[in-house]
This record gives structure tokens, C-alpha cells and sequence, in this order.
């Protein structure tokens, strides 16, 4: 299932984990969390090239379309509009080069040598950078992004809740990065990732988590998300879904049904995603708050350093 979890007519639809999913123009009803919104959207925007004098007009504009909507696709089509308009087409390539290498730098020292799944590989990227550094790839998503054809890899075209069509035991790691809280089953996701790879073999999750002080991060880390970390642990929740909505269905919006990414809002907390690996069969070793650590997607990540039981 690939569209967006926006009741229409309905009330009391919930995420995976029994949280309720409101309204995107629902979210910007608490103005403590519309103004952390404005600040965020400015660096977001400072990213993708807009300049600060052109920045201002062009969050209003967008959360104006975001407050106001009568049908969420309609949204979604008038706000890229707006960014296509600002020209941000002709910086995204290079922004998704760069979140690769973010993500290659952060996991790249916790793989195990041989082989690795990268489970919801999305463009390839990051797969290509690891393939240089002398690891065996398999590739597999729940939709084929047009980059992966020119990876070179193994790719498994997958559907949600179904399992991966890979053997017990076969890979040294996998990966899940920013995977699990866009699927419809994060447990099932969890269970297959250790099904699939080798007894003490090496499970890497990146996620985006709410609930979190900031304790764990540097100084200037903290700083600079400081009004977020102010927010109480639902208000941070509700920022994660419109900034995952905003990112996948605004910034990288398609016509295409088949590709646009599933978004079902399944975020957690970090002690509940350790539970929840545990509970899966995958003990964690460590944890490192990465805090906001995506530029064009400004969601609070953890990286989780996780080993297949024996």
C-alpha cells in the first residue's frame, strides 16, 4: 500500500503501534508546533537552495496550502508546485548524493565484511558507495526507484507485509535505514531482517524518533534543535509526521501511484524500538542519537547497532 494514512470521512485511524495519525493540516493547529515547523522549514529550504529572502514567503505559502486543504493529494500537488516554482528540481539530485554520504559515514565502521541486504535500498546510493568498499549487495524495496537499474545490483521488487524472498541466515548484515516506521508491519520487518541474516550477524537501523531531550547529542547539536526538543514527546511526534509527509510526498512528489512512498507515521520512541528489536530476536549493542542529521528531512534519528541471535 503506497498512499498516505490521511483519514477522510474517518475518525480514530492509528499507526502500527496504536498511535492516532491526524490530519497534516491538523498538525499545524498547535501553533507551538507550527512555529518549530516555520523554523525548521527555513533551514530545510536554506538547503535546497531557496534564498533567505525568498524563504519567509515560501513557508507561509506552503503551510497555508498545508492548513487549508480540502483533499491531501491536493495539497501535495499545490506545495510542489510551489517548490518547483522556487527551482529546488535541479538541487535534489545532488542533496540525495550527499544524504548517502551522511548515511555511508555513519554506518559504514558497525558492517561485518561479506555480504549486506540493504532492505528498502530507495535510490541505490548509499549501495553504491558501499559496493566500493568491497561488500556484495542485494537490493530490495517495495518500489523500484529509477537509479536502481543503474546500480549494477541484485533487486528484489517487494509488497508490504510479504516476506523477503531470501534464504535463513544468508547475509552477513542487513540494513534497515529509515525503513521501518514507513512500513505497514514494522515487526514483520524486524522478524525478517533477523530471519535473513546469519546468527551474530550485524542488523543496522536508522529511525526517526520522538520523545528524546537531546542529552545524548553534542552542544551545538542540541542548539541547533533546541525549540524541538522543548516540544513534549507527542508535540515532537506530530512534527515527525508532517516533515515525513512533507519530505516524501511534497518534496519528492510523483503522479505516480507505484512510487510514491508509503508513509503510515509508525514512529517510536527509542527505548520502545530496543524493546521492540529484543523482542525480534536482534540484541542492541549500541545506540547513537544522531539527532536532526538530514537536512532536507529534519526528523530526530537514532542509529542502531543490533546482532542476530544464535
Amino acid at each position: 500500500m503506497r498512499e498516505t494514512f490521511e483519514p477522510t470521512g474517518r475518525t480514530g485511524l492509528k499507526n502500527a503501534f496504536g498511535l492516532p495519525i491526524c490530519k497534516i493540516r491538523d498538525v499545524l493547529a498547535d501553533r507551538e508546533i507550527e512555529a518549530v515547523i516555520q523554523q525548521m522549514c527555513s533551514d530545510v529550504f536554506r538547503y535546497l537552495g531557496i534564498a533567505d529572502k525568498r524563504s519567509g514567503s515560501v513557508i507561509c505559502e506552503c503551510l497555508d496550502l498545508a492548513s487549508s486543504y480540502s483533499n491531501i493529494t491536493e495539497y501535495e500537488q499545490s506545495a510542489s508546485a510551489v517548490l518547483a516554482r522556487e527551482g529546488i528540481a535541479k538541487t535534489i539530485p545532488g542533496k540525495l548524493v550527499e544524504r548517502a554520504r551522511i548515511m555511508h559515514e555513519q554506518t559504514k565502521a558497525h558492517l561485518f565484511a561479506g555480504s549486506i541486504l540493504d532492505l528498502g535500498c530507495g535510490d541505490a546510493r548509499l549501495a553504491q558507495l558501499l559496493a566500493r568498499d568491497g561488500f556484495i549487495l542485494h537490493l530490495a524495496d517495495v518500489y523500484e526507484n529509477s537509479n536502481v537499474a543503474g546500480a549494477g545490483m541484485p533487486f528484489h521488487l517487494l509488497e508490504q507485509s510479504e516476506a523477503v524472498p531470501f534464504n535463513n541466515d544468508q547475509f552477513d548484515n542487513t540494513l534497515l535505514l529509515t525503513v521501518l516506521h514507513h512500513s505497514d508491519n514494522p515487526v514483520q520487518v524486524m522478524r525478517e531482517a533477523r530471519r535473513v541474516t546469519r546468527p551474530g550477524g550485524r542488523v543496522i537501523v536508522i529511525e526517526s524518533v520522538y520523545g528524546v531531550n537531546g542529552q545524548e547529542l553534542s552542544p551545538a547539536q542540541s542548539m541547533q534543535v533546541q525549540q524541538y526538543l522543548a516540544l513534549t514527546p507527542e508535540q515532537q511526534r506530530r512534527v515527525n509526521i508532517f516533515f515525513d509527509h512533507f519530505y516524501n510526498r511534497v518534496i519528492h512528489y510523483t503522479n505516480d501511484t507505484t512510487k510514491k512512498v508509503n508513509v503510515p507515521f509508525n514512529f517510536n520512541t527509542p527505548d520502545m524500538w530496543k524493546q521492540l528489536f529484543e523482542q525480534s530476536g536482534l540484541k542492541q549493542e549500541r545506540i547513537v542519537h544522531l539527532g536532526v542529521d538530514q537536512p532536507t528531512v529534519p526528523e530526530y534519528h537514532t542509529l542502531h547497532i543490533l546482532t542476530a541471535s544464535k
